[in-house]
């Protein structure tokens, strides 16, 4: 049989100088874009004008509240209460109230269903038009103007109706 001849690879075989240099070309193509890629993030996140503004909660909660409160940009989700009677009415409490339909001297009594025949309080027996009438400290005057009538509608602080009065147009 004949003799293996063990070789040992030395310097003198291989010369360093066939090695390659890690340079751009040598690098594989998915290592460079990684790297690229962290580079863009790293000059993004301290770029301030590559950043739009934000609100803190507080500014949010406000901005919200007053494009509530406005309905800005928004149509109005129910008719305008101009007249007594057949309108809606936004209360303090959220909810919507629809006053029933009236007539000169009737007064609407809280639980009641409807108007009901009644005495107009003496404090607003006097009317000039569109000049709010001495009213009791513990009600509230509405002017109530259409095309036909022109109207003032007197409302308790308790949330009942005091009487309404119309005005010679």
């Amino acid at each position: 049989m004949p003799a293996h001849e063990i070789h040992t690879k030395t310097l003198a075989d291989h010369p360093l100088e066939v090695i390659p240099a890690m340079d751009d070309e040598h690098i594989p193509p998915e290592i460079a874009r990684d790297t690229e890629v962290d580079s863009k993030i790293v000059t993004h996140k301290d770029d301030a004008s590559a950043h739009h503004a934000k609100y803190t909660d507080a500014e949010a909660d406000a901005r919200a509240d007053a494009k509530v409160a406005t309905h800005d940009g928004l149509a109005s989700p129910h008719a305008a209460a101009t007249a007594i009677g057949g309108k809606t009415l936004g209360l303090a409490d959220g909810g919507i109230a629809v006053l029933p339909e009236a007539t000169e001297g009737q007064v609407l009594k809280r639980g009641a269903a409807g108007w009901e025949a009644g005495g107009v309080p003496a404090e607003i027996t006097v009317y000039k038009a569109e000049t709010e009438p001495a009213i009791a400290a513990d009600a509230v005057a509405m002017w109530c103007d259409t095309a036909n009538t022109r109207s003032w509608l007197i409302f308790g602080t308790d949330g009942t109706v005091g009487g309404n009065k119309k005005v010679e147009m």
